[in-house]
């Protein structure tokens, strides 16, 4: 026999159906995809997601009232997924074609743009001229500021094949590249610790005493109807965090952990 609604229930959907997108999503409890570039080894094994981030969603999403739910996938697979308004995207950078199909939140934090070297052949950025011809290993589908973008494929040369971190450091390492990008929200010091730790068993790893940019973390929120009213709640709980300094709290925490 087939279970009727109760009176309770069919209200329930009526006050759902009245509240914005954001507040009927809190309502009812459902997933929102929070799309994350998939971290992977050498031999292409997904590996966990970073502490920080899985901390700083979850603290968006307390915060926030919305279930957001992290999925990990290829960078440029995650992105092509945002565009077309399967989720939110975690730490995509503003450009002109993006703005197109995305709106991004507040800041979230700082992170820098390093270049990682080998300490057989050290490469010390200070000035842009200091990388002429040189060859730097991105993240593929990777964009970078201004400065950064204006400059590739003219005074230096981007490589983008590698599928992760720890393959594009070998590629390092056989001198293939002459430094890899990566970005981190720890200094220099700190960076160079915990790359050393990570991947030991090589050649030492040196980060530039400088980095070649900084960028904001941001969550780029499609321009869809589910979607795009979901941004004031996140920038509302994003304010607040940031306000009492719990995500500095989480980024000086994680900078200070021992180990790798």
């Amino acid at each position: 026999m087939e279970r009727r609604p109760t009176r309770r229930a069919l209200l329930l959907s009526a006050l759902i159906a009245l509240l914005p997108t954001a507040d009927a999503h809190a309502a009812d409890g459902s997933e929102i995809p929070m799309l994350i570039a998939e971290q992977v080894d050498a031999s292409g094994q997904r590996l966990p997601t970073p502490p920080l981030m899985t901390a700083v969603v979850q603290a968006v999403a307390a915060e926030s009232g919305l279930k957001l739910v992290l999925r990990p996938y290829p960078w440029r697979r995650a992105q092509m997924m945002a565009e077309n308004g399967e989720g939110l995207l975690f730490g995509a950078a503003i450009t002109p074609e993006r703005l197109q199909t995305l709106d991004f939140s507040k800041p979230l934090y700082v992170v820098n743009q390093w270049l990682v070297s080998t300490e057989r052949a050290p490469l010390n950025f200070q000035q842009w001229d200091d990388l002429r011809g040189k060859v730097i290993s991105i993240s593929s589908g990777s964009k970078f500021g201004p400065a950064f973008e204006e400059r590739r494929d003219k005074l230096f040369r981007v490589e983008q094949n590698a599928p992760s971190a720890s393959s594009r450091l070998k590629m390092l390492s056989a001198h293939h590249v002459d430094a890899v990008l990566l970005v981190s929200f720890r200094t220099a010091p700190q960076f160079t610790t915990s790359l050393n730790c990570a991947f030991s068993g090589g050649e030492r790893l040196l980060v530039s005493d400088k980095p070649v940019g900084s960028e904001p973390v941001l969550i780029a929120v499609p321009k869809t109807p589910a979607l795009a009213s979901l941004l004031p709640a996140l920038n509302g709980a994003i304010e607040r965090l940031t306000k009492s300094g719990r995500i500095q709290k989480l980024l000086d925490e994680r900078a200070q952990q021992s180990g790798c």
